[in-house]
């Protein structure tokens, strides 16, 4: 038997990523690595009972190449009888639209559609083709694009579905066994073009480091990622129980993170858990650089206002007051300031049930008559979004509407009014949901009540009181087909 099947049975067993029966999506690119992986994994399939399922991807980078390597891939699928599945996508056009890197647009591609036949299979692994090559570039390339501790961890032999049967062994091996078992392969013009940054670690830096420098400097490396690997795994093991405390919400369009807290311990326990908070929204962290959890963690000392972080992949966090929220940028819109919030008002009358659609609110509204005066207090309430007023005291027909520049109310128990802003800051309440809270106001234009938070001073019910307005809010959902758990946090 060949000594690199040895050596590759070896990685299987060591980091357990077979089992007998498996089902297995392969990646063939149709280079020598993929070639490779392909035919040491149909060599064992007989001993795992393994069946082969072959995932090309035409990138639309190399338009006349592409097509080649496409028909080559599934000739060899073809001989080897072999399922062939292929994905063609232009990248290019991917990477502009999401204005993501050519790589990242391309690794996303790739693994969607991985994922699409893994059901369609009903598959029990993903197989790729890195090897520990490409395990010295991607350590040095973070390096280079100033990565954390997290980064030099390097590529994972196995992570959920997908498993690297090569990560052991070196592209001499990989292209060494081509060579004794006569595959042939397909040549990718673009491992050639120094303007990708991986091109020249392999071909310029690699070279220099090794020739003037310690001709070791690829095993030292490999030594230096197991070593993170290992480390990173034990402190992660750790970190969870912490994470898990500060969690206030998770849904599907992100998690909330409780900032207050987070910021009461150590600095590098912080930085491990905004990685997990970005984590829990995207597996895929090569772009996330250490400056930008730096950014987010000093976001996070800052005492007041509401602030915004992009990241690429198009993540955004949102720092409001003591909360920290993590998505995608289209569950979080960054307000325009400059934009005039539209003007809405409507009119609703006593004793009846009105649905505001443009809201997504409902008021019911009751009178009582010959109450028992209660002095100072409000009647028992069951949430902020019920309140009791002084029916006496309010001019009719009520209104609800939208805040206005200099809106002003009086605070219970207090003597003075205040601006609907300074308590609206004074309560922390986040930017990005101000204007959708909604005010009461009666017909001589008094703010009688901000809905869910206070009422004003005039209106509370005293010793003098002898008939009581209710008023009780309930939000709605028009479209019961829309996924109600996404929501703005």
């Amino acid at each position: 038997m060949d000594k690199l099947i040895l050596k590759v049975n070896s990685t299987i067993k060591k980091y357990q990523m077979l089992q007998p029966g498996d089902t297995i999506i392969v990646a063939v690119s149709g280079g020598p690595d993929s070639l490779c992986l392909l035919n040491i994994l149909k060599h064992i399939s007989g001993e795992y009972g393994l069946s082969l399922i072959v995932a090309h991807v035409n990138h639309g980078i190399r338009i006349k190449e592409s097509e080649l390597e496409a028909q080559f891939v599934r000739s060899k699928s073809s001989d080897m009888n072999l399922p062939f599945e292929q994905l063609s996508v232009s990248v290019p056009v991917i990477a502009k639209e999401k204005s993501i890197s050519l790589e990242q647009a391309g690794r996303s591609a790739r693994y969607e559609f991985f994922k699409k036949l893994f059901k369609k299979h009903k598959a029990h692994k993903i197989a790729l083709g890195h090897h520990a090559d490409d395990q010295v570039e991607t350590v040095l390339m973070r390096i280079i694009r100033g990565s954390g501790l997290q980064g030099l961890r390097g590529i994972p032999a196995k992570r959920d579905v997908f498993i690297r049967p090569l990560i052991e062994c070196t592209r001499k091996e990989i292209e060494g066994y081509c060579l004794r078992q006569k595959i042939s392969y397909c040549f990718d013009s673009s491992n050639k073009e120094p303007r990708y940054l991986r091109n020249k670690i392999r071909h310029q830096l690699i070279p220099l480091l090794t020739s003037n420098y310690n001709a070791s400097i690829n095993s030292h490396l490999l030594q230096l990622q197991t070593i993170v690997q290992d480390e990173l795994h034990y402190w992660e093991e750790q970190t969870e129980e912490f994470f898990q405390k500060i969690i206030i919400e998770r849904d599907s369009s992100g998690i909330v993170l409780d900032i207050k807290k987070m910021i009461q311990w150590p600095v590098a326990l912080q930085r491990q858990i905004i990685r997990k908070g970005l984590r829990y929204i995207t597996e895929y962290l090569d772009d996330i650089q250490f400056n930008h959890i730096e950014n987010i963690r000093e976001l996070c000392l800052l005492e007041r206002g509401e602030r915004y972080q992009d990241l690429p992949g198009n993540i955004r966090v949102r720092k409001s007051y003591q909360k920290l929220k993590i998505s995608y940028a289209d569950y979080i819109k960054i307000p325009e300031k400059k934009k005039k919030s539209e003007i809405w008002e409507y009119k609703f009358s006593v004793g009846e049930e009105k649905i505001f659609p443009k809201v997504g609110i409902k008021l019911i509204t009751k009178q009582y008559k010959n109450i028992e005066p209660v002095k100072g207090k409000y009647l028992n309430k069951k949430s902020q979004d019920e309140e009791y007023f002084d029916y006496n005291k309010l001019e009719f027909p009520l209104r609800i509407r939208n805040r206005r520049p200099g809106d002003r109310f009086k605070p219970i128990n207090s003597k003075y009014y205040k601006k609907i802003k300074s308590y609206f800051i004074d309560q922390k309440i986040p930017l990005h949901k101000r204007d959708m809270i909604s005010l009461v106001i009666d017909n001589s234009n008094r703010i009688v009540w901000i809905v869910g938070l206070q009422i004003d001073d005039r209106f509370k019910i005293d010793k003098k009181t002898k008939k009581v307005l209710y008023i009780r809010k309930e939000d709605i959902y028009l479209n019961k087909n829309k996924i109600a758990n996404i929501k703005e946090i």
